[in-house]
Parts: structure tokens; sequence; C-alpha cells
């Protein structure tokens, strides 16, 4: 419902609910910065199409920061060279959390090149709990 009424050059990156009345919706921008021009531009688009839901709570609008949420696997696939830290559901090799490289993503999987050293994980998709990126300013 969001995603198809954003204004183009938009990416919906993730949409949650803070308590039952604010709506954080995190947003990227193909052709511009997020800024608050864009931001006020995204919340006049959604609203009426959040309104019709029956949603009547605030909306917070912003830019996934520059330690990103990965949601999606074209996350992972543009971030190929990029640093992510990884929390699976399930354990993999008796761990949940990795933090590492992300070398290749196909469709149903990516490869970490983990930090500690030259070993590799695949982790399916669906397995992933929470992904973000991990940038060192």
């Amino acid at each position: 419902m969001v995603e198809g009424s954003l204004p183009g050059g938009a990416e919906l990156v993730d949409a949650r609910f803070s308590g039952r009345t604010l709506l954080t919706i995190l947003v990227d921008r193909t052709d511009g910065p997020v800024d608050h021009e864009f931001c006020s531009r995204v919340v006049s688009a959604v609203s009426p199409a959040l309104e019709e839901e029956g949603y009547d709570g605030m909306i917070e609008v912003s830019s996934p920061g520059i330690e990103r949420p990965l949601t999606r696997p074209e996350h992972f696939r543009r971030f190929v060279g990029h640093e992510a830290r990884v929390r699976v559901t399930e354990p993999v090799d008796g761990r949940r959390n990795f933090t590492g490289t992300i070398e290749r993503a196909g469709n149903e999987e990516f490869t970490l090149k983990l930090s500690e050293g030259e070993a590799e994980v695949e982790l399916p998709f669906g397995s992933v709990a929470r992904a973000n990126l991990k940038e060192d300013i």
C-alpha cells in the first residue's frame, strides 16, 4: 500500500509501526538526496493511501541512514563489497550473528566473507531476522 503511492525516484527501504500511533517509513532516493522537501513529498503522497486503509496515526519519514537496513535481496545485490551485520532466525554453525563483507547475492541466498578470518558463510534470505550495512566513519 505505501510502496505503490511513493513519488517517483523513491525506494521503500522499510516501514514499521512504533507503538500503535506512529508509522516510520524509511525511504531512499535514486535521483537526489533524502532531504526535508523530499520527506514532505513522501508524506503527502502516502497519507491518502493510508487514510483509505483506516490509518489515522502519525507518519515519520526519514532516510535509512548510514547503517541502512538491508530488507530485500536487491539491497544485498546492490551492496556487494560492503560490510554488513546480519542476524538470522535459526543458528548457522551455532551462531545467529554475523559480520562480514557481502561477497555475492543471488535470488535465494547471499554470501558473507566473515570479518574474523577468511571463512565465508552462505545465508538464505528467508533466514534473515535483521541486516544492516556496517559503515565505519
